[in-house]
């Protein structure tokens, strides 16, 4: 129940519009995250050869991860909050800088 209440404490508190993005985009950075899995378990389990290619995922869940942390960061922008603003900044940068280098690979 409490897990609930915060969830619902979030929600009013949140701009709907970001919280929607953020939604979104965790959805898409679990679903490629599962699927990182999903091809890691089965190459190690059988000598199946699977045409989805790692890096392309990797790059997925990473670029939504740090999409997802760049609407955080417009979002404290907007309602003035600048609690952990750095650390968060610096992610975002690392995160998306990395999947960038993913691409590039």
């Amino acid at each position: 129940m409490k897990m609930v209440s915060r969830i619902q404490e979030i929600y009013r508190k949140s701009n709907k519009l970001f919280l929607a993005l953020k939604v979104l985009l965790s959805v898409f950075t679990i679903y490629f995250a599962v699927r990182v899995l999903f091809i890691s378990i089965s190459g190690l389990v059988g000598s199946n050869t699977l045409n989805d290619s790692p890096n392309l995922l990797l790059f997925g869940m990473l670029l939504s991860l740090g999409l997802s942390n760049a609407v955080k960061l417009i979002e404290m922008l907007v309602n003035e909050k600048k609690e952990h603003f750095t650390l968060l900044l610096i992610t975002t940068i690392f995160v998306l800088g990395v999947s960038a280098f993913l691409l590039w690979l």
